[in-house]
């Protein structure tokens, strides 16, 4: 009984063997199957996650990339607000700014930086919390025309309209000028923790007697006047900062002003006319170079010489490494310990150099001076470029004629008496230092848009002029102003000192020279300006401008070291 039993157990064992071999053998294959999507999902995942992660990476670099491309660091922390608050918005503003640029120059980075601004705070340093995120992304969809709920900012921001912030980024090409306008529009913006408390504060206020409350109020006035003091204190000495001293801010000797600079624009050549206008404008303008052929001839024989002047290569001789030098192959044959036989090229001192010319465009230019200038700053920028030498062309004039909206704004306002300057100003950049000639040539034809020219304040379009020159990284700065005489605007003139405008540039200049940081001079086309500038030249005729300039440069470039 018992080996039957042993064998019944044994039968048994073997079929609930079999059983369990057969469940753990489904459950095998169940698990070898699961394993198996679940490795491949789990792998699909990882390269998905790596590759986002990449882009994220990638827009943050390139985001820092524009961010450094595009905004001045000294024009951006002199216009920074003091408020935390305030500077933080300051900063979304200058970054929207950058974008702006950066989305229709590089479409690549467009790509990436859109993944990363998905979680703003991982590109900016300080923390971006709903209302920071709302604002920003309010602007990004403004500047890609797309839809914003103006409802939920007027309610989260009252104190700003988003009509201002769409002024605001008209102003793009003026760093300066858009700081300046961004810094006012943030002014009404409260710290948030001083918002909390003061709020918290008031809460306790309220449950004191009106004659503790009262008291405090007292106490509240004499630090606020003593913060203002401060505040003036500190922006006195921002002024005073040697850092900050190569940078031209307001004269304060003749106390010169603008009653405002709402509607000043800074703009480059390209939108202030339609791509057809400056087709058609750029074609009328190289009709005028047939016109001017001898001129031209005689241009390019100067220009030839100035060429040979900046291409002059010297070569340092007996070195370990370089470009091997075929005339010192016998020293190595006679002995093979002598590896001296190499030689390379000294750097010219031209290619770390850069020119900006400033051409006066006030309706007493009209024709041909205007004309003669536009031909001459081509020819020239064309043939520095070819020497490695960086060009910027600026141009300066009004908006309108008499005021336009500025004196408006003064009449309407009372009249005060010496408003200061009193006109809208139009800077132009007919290119920029570092775009090539060939991708902005059409911006030239501008010059003989109607109604372009009209009058000319120069003392400040020297100081934008000098603004935009000296935060460059180049070591030699040369910026040559082309004009016709004294700076006129009859609105200004007739509401102010009769000397307004010539005192002002004539102080803007000389602090300019005392910094010694750029070469300044200057070319009075039938008008003597040396009463301005101390390095100035005056030409009888508008044909004689390519030789003084050339003269200049050829002393300058070719034969200074930087």
């Amino acid at each position: 009984m018992g080996e039957n039993l042993s064998k019944s157990n044994e039968k048994n064992d073997y079929s609930n063997q079999k059983i369990v071999a057969s469940t753990l053998s489904k459950n095998k294959l169940k698990k070898i199957s699961i394993r198996t999507d679940d490795f491949t999902k789990s792998e699909n995942e990882q390269i998905l996650e790596n590759s986002i992660e990449f882009n994220k990476i990638r827009g943050f670099y390139d985001f820092k990339a524009l961010n450094e491309r595009y905004k001045d660091r000294s024009i951006y922390e002199f216009y920074l607000p003091s408020d935390e608050t305030q500077s933080q918005y300051y900063e979304l503003l200058n970054a929207c700014r950058c974008l702006k640029f950066g989305f229709e120059e590089f479409v690549g980075c467009k790509i990436n930086i859109t993944q990363s601004l998905k979680n703003p705070e991982s590109i900016f340093d300080f923390n971006i919390d709903k209302k920071k995120n709302f604002f920003f992304k309010s602007i990004i969809n403004f500047l890609e025309r797309k839809k914003i709920d103006y409802a939920k900012f007027k309610k989260i921001f009252p104190q700003i309209k988003f009509s201002e912030i769409k002024k605001l980024f008209d102003l793009i090409d003026d760093q300066e000028t858009f700081s300046l306008k961004a810094k006012k529009i943030l002014k009404n913006i409260k710290n948030e923790a001083t918002e909390n408390k003061t709020q918290n504060s008031n809460n306790e206020d309220q449950l004191k007697s009106d004659k503790v409350e009262s008291k405090k109020k007292e106490k509240k006035k004499i630090p606020f006047s003593q913060e203002m003091r401060k505040k003036n204190k500190k922006d006195f000495d921002n002024n005073q900062n040697p850092s900050l001293s190569k940078k031209i801010t307001e004269i304060s000797k003749t106390h010169y002003k603008a009653y405002t600079k709402e509607f000043d624009i800074s703009r480059n050549a390209k939108y202030l006319a339609t791509k057809d206008e400056l087709r058609l404008l750029r074609k009328k303008f190289d009709d005028e170079y047939l016109e001017n052929k001898r001129l031209i001839n005689k241009l390019a024989k100067k220009l030839e010489r100035l060429f040979s002047s900046l291409n002059i290569n010297s070569w340092k001789f007996d070195q370990e490494e370089g470009y091997l030098d075929s005339s010192r192959l016998a020293n190595l044959v006679a002995n093979s310990k002598n590896t001296q036989i190499f030689k390379f090229e000294n750097e010219n001192n031209s290619k770390n150099t850069i020119v900006t010319l400033l051409l006066d465009n006030s309706g007493s230019m009209r024709g041909k001076p205007i004309i003669t200038s536009a031909i001459t700053t081509e020819i020239i920028t064309k043939v520095l470029e070819k020497c490695k030498v960086n060009v910027e062309v600026l141009g300066f004039t009004t908006r309108e004629w008499k005021g336009g909206k500025s004196k408006k704004k003064w009449e309407k306002f009372g009249k005060i008496e010496n408003p200061g300057r009193l006109n809208d100003l139009l800077h132009i950049i007919y290119k920029d230092a570092d775009v090539f000639w060939k991708n902005c040539k059409d911006n030239l034809g501008l010059i003989l848009k109607d109604g372009l020219l009209k009058e000319n304040i120069d003392g400040e379009a020297v100081k934008w002029a000098y603004n935009r020159l000296i935060t460059r990284k180049e070591k030699k700065k040369i910026l040559m102003v082309i004009s016709d005489g004294a700076p006129v605007d009859d609105s200004t003139l007739s509401t102010n000192q009769p000397d307004i405008l010539d005192n002002h540039l004539k102080e803007t200049v000389d602090d300019i020279e005392k910094t010694n940081s750029i070469k300044l001079m200057a070319i009075g086309i039938g008008h003597d300006v040396s009463k301005y500038y101390k390095n100035a030249f005056v030409i009888e005729d508008a044909e004689n401008l390519g030789d003084v300039i050339i003269s200049n440069l050829t002393n300058l470039l070719g034969n200074s070291k930087s």
